[in-house]
């Protein structure tokens, strides 16, 4: 039976506007919505996080049926925290053009006392003083794994560190890990920030180049999976730590060899999440797709 995840983070409603110049508004989008998806592939996730009375009880019950615990969501009065932005003409680039906190201005994380015990912990893109108070109510030594940005890498950097120092492994992109590591090289970032935070493994993120996984053996590349057409990137990096996290959850162990097959699984879900808007692509998704996806993926990967 695999083991739960417990991820705390946003719910959004998103603004997108496409290089074409059409607009879709009103769509669910926030960390939490993309990692629950990647991770359900694998795992079921127990979810901590705030919404508005706005949000629509129809993605509430998208969420239950990707087995997501929504014990921990609160429900609180104002509007949901809302993105509007628009992707430039290569898709790989976007523009934020308005941010509206709404209830997460006064979200307080309470992890209810069914969640302290799990043993698989993603604290996706939030301010780090409210990572650590999830830190502070989990029991026991779990996997803890970390995501930020860079507004909080540049605004909010002691409390940043005290957080990475509690965590046992970190996701984030390339320009993320060059701002906190101040190396411009991603294999000099890698090694320092696993250094300095003593991370067991720390991946960074290439957008449609792949990543790298870094671990104490050394460190190890992998492609983005081939994509002939790009609807919408939006979520693809957080569905990227849904699908990691939750095999990882599946499979119980954090060897080296399942580090690397949690790569493949994340990168299968990552992709999927770009072939539609929103989550629409994951949603019509099954496991079974996905992991057909995943192996195709070690195949064209496996060189000799």
């Amino acid at each position: 039976m695999p083991q739960p995840v417990l991820s705390v983070g946003s719910l959004a409603l998103d603004t997108i506007t496409m290089p074409n110049g059409r607009t879709h508004g009103n769509v669910v989008g926030g960390s939490l919505a993309y990692f629950i998806h990647g991770a359900s592939f694998f795992s079921p996730v127990r979810v901590v996080g705030a919404v508005g009375e706005d949000f629509p009880r129809k993605y509430l019950e998208g969420f239950k049926k990707r087995r997501a615990d929504l014990l921990g969501l609160q429900i609180l009065p104002g509007r949901t925290f809302q993105w509007h932005g628009t992707y430039l003409a290569d898709m790989n680039n976007r523009v934020t053009d308005a941010l509206h906190f709404g209830v997460l201005e006064s979200f307080d994380p309470v992890v209810p006392e069914k969640y302290r015990d799990t043993k698989f912990l993603f604290l996706a893109c939030l301010q780090p003083e409210l990572q650590a108070r999830v830190l502070d109510q989990v029991r026991g030594s779990p996997l803890a794994v970390c995501d930020t940005i860079e507004v909080y890498i540049r605004g909010h950097r002691p409390a940043l560190d005290r957080v990475i120092r509690r965590c046992q492994g970190m996701i984030v992109n390339d320009a993320e890990a060059k701002l906190i590591s101040g190396e411009d090289n991603l294999v000099k970032a890698a090694a320092g920030l696993r250094k300095k935070y003593r991370l067991s493994f720390l991946v960074l993120k290439k957008g449609e180049h792949g990543g790298l996984l870094a671990v104490p053996d050394g460190v190890f590349p992998f492609p983005a999976y081939p994509l002939a057409r790009i609807a919408d990137p939006t979520g693809a990096g957080d569905s990227f730590a849904g699908g990691f996290m939750g095999w990882l959850a599946k499979s119980g162990k954090t060897d080296l060899r399942n580090l690397k097959l949690a790569t493949a699984g994340a990168t299968a879900v990552a992709s999927r999440a770009c072939e539609g808007l929103s989550l629409s692509s994951l949603a019509g998704a099954t496991p079974a797709g996905i992991r057909a996806r995943a192996a195709e993926f070690v195949k064209m990967t496996r060189l000799g």
